[in-house]
């Protein structure tokens, strides 16, 4: 809607710029630095390995957060930072005396490191499938030094910040905002698939486990099960090696209310992840009034009761997503009681509700540090 961007036609570039587009911001109070970014979408289709793209997402930042601190004191009195994106702001921030904040999306770098190095170790063909298991010595040090120049870190999980606290991060000053959901989208529906469907949302990658759930789901441990997959693959299509055994319908990368209505008519998710910050899909999925089968390396031991709200269960074991998927299925009645019961925990988790604490929060940090 700003007078610089009037001349783009209605496509696939508004839709893209639509997707942080926020209205009720005073566009007076935003600086843009639209070129860079854009030449970074055009490079990153000609980086392909994984390892290529992460050096341009790691240059990229670098070039950011420069950006960011030459103008620090013109932006304002609060530095708030990505990890990755936020060092030189910091830096300058604390030669000025700006409190500083950075979130932090997921596991630290040395726990992904850890659990994804010992994930390649184990399964060497599905290395390539992997996301967030390289980073190069500068950045794991750029990384330390963000945190150790963070007056306060927020993340979604309580995973998260342990492995911050497993940094060496004081524990007083990490806190936990777990995400909302918007629940006029994602709601239970009565009308189910007739085919006891597992759905899966979140991009195909071993990171998050898919391997497990396809090897579980290779033993049949609900007869005439489907798999409906929301999402792409990162790498090569792992998916593809088990569709003689399992029964598969992709979906692709779809909008948000498109997943909702396939979530809805489904049965159960299942997300085995190695390595998250949250899950969104975790929440979305509850809200849908669905079971979630999920592992303690994300949100879902912050939401989910073990057995009553849902499943939590051990990284790496097929044995029991198989179980577990075999319980709901040959206990539909009990499957769906404990869908409602998931559909009640999260209620109060909105997006209003969240920008409301995630505003708080940063005030009260924001207050606390200029007064100290």
């Amino acid at each position: 809607g700003r007078p610089p961007f009037k001349w783009l036609c209605e496509g696939g570039v508004q839709s893209f710029l639509r997707k942080r587009y926020h209205p009720a911001l005073d566009a007076r109070a935003i600086r843009l630095r639209p070129l860079p970014a854009a030449l970074k979408r055009v490079v990153d289709r000609f980086a392909k390995t994984p390892e290529r793209m992460n050096r341009l997402i790691f240059w990229h930042n670098r070039q950011f957060d420069r950006w960011v601190a030459s103008h620090i004191e013109s932006f304002g009195n609060l530095a708030f930072g990505y990890e990755s994106a936020c060092l030189f702001t910091f830096r300058r921030a604390k030669a000025l005396g700006i409190p500083t904040v950075m979130y932090q999306p997921i596991a630290t770098a040395e726990t992904a490191t850890e659990l994804l190095t010992e994930e390649a170790r184990r399964f060497p063909h599905l290395a390539s499938s992997l996301r967030y298991n390289w980073f190069p010595p500068e950045e794991l040090a750029r990384r330390r030094e963000e945190r150790a120049l963070a007056d306060a870190i927020v993340c979604a999980s309580q995973f998260t910040k342990q492995s911050l606290v497993d940094a060496g991060v004081d524990a007083a000053k990490i806190f936990v905002e777990p995400y909302g959901v918007d629940q006029s989208v994602f709601a239970p529906s009565q009308e189910k698939h007739a085919r006891f469907s597992v759905i899966w949302a979140s991009s195909y990658t071993q990171t998050k486990g898919i391997g497990y759930l396809l090897d579980a789901l290779a033993r049949s441990p609900a007869p005439g099960a489907e798999l409906v997959l929301a999402g792409y693959p990162f790498g090569p299509d792992i998916v593809a090696a088990y569709e003689d055994r399992v029964r598969i319908r992709r979906l692709g990368k779809v909008p948000r209310p498109v997943l909702a209505k396939e979530m809805a008519r489904c049965h159960v998710h299942v997300f085995p992840t190695l390595v998250d910050g949250f899950g969104r899909n975790i929440v979305e999925a509850m809200a849908s009034g669905l079971p979630v089968i999920t592992t303690r390396h994300c949100g879902g031991p912050d939401l989910i009761e073990d057995g009553v709200t849902g499943f939590i269960i051990p990284i790496r074991d097929v044995d029991a997503i198989a179980e577990k998927l075999a319980w709901v299925h040959d206990h539909p009645a009990e499957a769906k009681m404990m869908g409602e019961r998931a559909r009640e925990r999260v209620a109060p988790l909105t997006p209003a509700d969240y920008r409301s604490r995630f505003a708080d929060r940063i005030e009260a940090i924001w207050r606390g540090r200029r007064t100290a």
